[in-house]
């Protein structure tokens, strides 16, 4: 809306908008700060800036997904009181969902469609969601009377004496919940998910800003879902999957058997892979690593180096970043994050040369000037392998010029399978995002109000040029560690602070924030030098860690 509108005290923001259009959009921004619809002025009120949001805004398909995760939630409680349901983050943009606390119940097909249809049925009631301030004492209360003892727990880690919770109430009583994040009016507003049976569990599909509002097409992931499923067991079996645990398994055996166990895991992963590497049964010359933003791909290829090392090989690390053409020599109109910006004919020849025991002059991108030097030429011995990292690592054009057996590729990215409570995972990229903040402030002076608005960017790029690659790894690398929350809190928490109410990331931030403070906080000093996490934190053995 353009001018300046006079709003009187009392009214909401739904109020403002015709009947017919009010179930059009999810949430609204005014004077650039994210609201409910469900929003009241508490004063006669000038807005000088108001815009109501579709689900293809980002902001908005996240308040969708919440919103439809507190759905199913009391659909199934509703159903099944006595079983508690967990979501995880999952494949094909999706969530899974599945029951986590009675061995004794079993999904089956016409259980997810019993669930859909109820569901359904209370969409169709339109019933509205309330906010409401309770005691902690009082949320504590519900919480048990719900069979939600995983809420209950995290409430020990609050230091405030009150919680916020949604009531939603139909003819079998009222449901309380509360998911870290804002709601839509009403269940009315959820007509739009798909439920997909996926065992032992369910899949949830929604609307996706990035796909227009819409719901994406499912493309089963094998390899990626069978790396999170080895996450959540390992995760489940040594009771590191909610912060509630974690936090008990540093009192209970202190930070520093956190840190060891963490890094025992990654060591295990990386030990598993170099052995699958020197295993093959054609030699491979070529090991390409790719991942998302702030996935440690740096430090993963040190790691990954020295293992190799250890294995009787002597790798040559490469950054792909090198191969960029120079910025005069770019095409006008070139996406410089695309794989067109790289010279793809001067890697595959470099490549091959080098495998192939010739020499070859290996380039040097200055990013400053944009420009490209060479340095002397050399040549590799049969018993050496290169490693090269990079956001188009696996994008087949890439390395077209190098034949399929003389190539490994390595996808890696952080896959936390650990949940604030049972309705609230964290998710993938706002793990990678709180690293980022971390980083980002001590790398390049960033604050997180600058972190945060510049990550829609980059995650657009990494829908368009990672995402649609990473079935074509040999190998998935989770490089999540339980304790890093625990590490980064003490970074985070005074950044994300300096966000204040009257900044237009304020909400974003306080959603974040309102994840880390839970974790109990383990001192820095304590993680090995050699850690993929001090890439972020600082103090990291590799110099090129960045």
């Amino acid at each position: 809306m353009n001018g300046t509108i006079q709003v009187k005290k009392g009214s909401s923001l739904l109020s403002l908008l015709k009947e017919e259009d009010r179930k059009k959009y999810i949430c609204a921004k005014v004077d650039g700060r994210l609201k409910e619809l469900s929003f009241t002025f508490d004063n006669d009120t000038e807005i000088h800036s108001l815009s109501f949001l579709t689900l293809e805004d980002s902001d908005a398909a996240r308040i969708y997904s919440t919103s439809l995760t507190y759905l199913i939630a009391m659909a199934f409680h509703e159903l099944y009181p006595k079983a508690q349901l967990r979501f995880f983050y999952n494949i094909s943009r999706s969530m899974f969902a599945k029951v986590v606390d009675n061995r004794s119940f079993r999904m089956k097909p016409e259980t997810v469609s019993a669930l859909g249809k109820r569901m359904q049925e209370l969409v169709k009631e339109d019933i509205p969601f309330e906010r409401v301030r309770v005691s902690k004492e009082e949320a504590l209360a519900k919480y048990r009377e719900m069979n939600e003892p995983d809420k209950a727990k995290v409430l020990r880690y609050r230091n405030e004496n009150y919680v916020h919770l949604y009531s939603c109430k139909d003819e079998k009583g009222t449901y309380y919940d509360y998911l870290y994040g804002y709601l839509v009016p009403s269940t009315g507003y959820l007509k739009d998910f798909v439920l997909r049976y996926y065992a032992p569990g369910f899949l949830i599909q929604v609307p996706r800003a990035e796909c227009e509002g819409k719901i994406p097409p499912f493309e089963d992931e094998t390899k990626f879902a069978t790396s999170l499923q080895s996450t959540f067991l390992w995760a489940e079996k040594n009771r590191l999957d909610t912060v509630s645990n974690i936090n008990a398994f540093i009192k209970n055996y202190g930070a520093m058997a956190l840190i060891n166990v963490s890094e025992a895991r990654f060591n295990n992963q990386l030990a598993e892979l170099g052995r699958d590497i020197v295993s093959c049964q054609d030699p491979i010359r070529l090991v390409c690593i790719a991942g998302p933003s702030s996935s440690g791909k740096t430090s993963f290829a040190n790691r990954l180096m020295y293992e190799l090392m250890s294995l009787g090989l002597r790798p040559l690390r490469l950054s792909m970043d090198d191969f960029y053409i120079p910025r005069l020599d770019l095409p006008e109109g070139t996406d410089i994050e695309s794989v067109d910006a790289l010279d793809l004919p001067l890697f595959n020849t470099t490549m091959t040369k080098l495998i192939n025991g010739e020499e070859a002059p290996l380039p040097v991108f200055d990013f400053k000037t944009k420009t490209r030097s060479f340095l002397k030429p050399i040549s590799l011995s049969e018993d050496q392998i290169i490693i090269i990292e990079g956001i188009h690592a696996l994008n087949a054009r890439t390395t077209e010029g190098i034949p399929d057996y003389q190539k490994y590729k390595i996808y890696i990215a952080p896959q936390p399978q650990v949940n604030i409570d049972n309705h609230t995972p964290i998710s993938m990229s706002d793990m990678r995002l709180l690293r980022r903040i971390a980083r980002d402030s001590r790398t390049r002076g960033s604050s997180a109000d600058e972190t945060i608005s510049m990550w829609p960017s980059v995650r657009a790029g990494e829908f368009k040029y990672i995402y649609p690659t990473q079935e074509n790894a040999d190998f998935v690398f989770d490089s999540f560690f339980p304790y890093e929350l625990s590490a980064l809190r003490n970074i985070l928490l005074p950044q994300l602070d300096k966000i204040k109410p009257e900044d237009d990331n304020y909400i974003f931030a306080n959603r974040l924030r309102s994840m880390v403070k839970y974790f109990l906080p383990i001192p820095l000093v304590d993680i090995p030098c050699n850690s993929l996490i001090r890439e972020f934190v600082g103090g990291s053995s590799f110099k090129d860690a960045r």
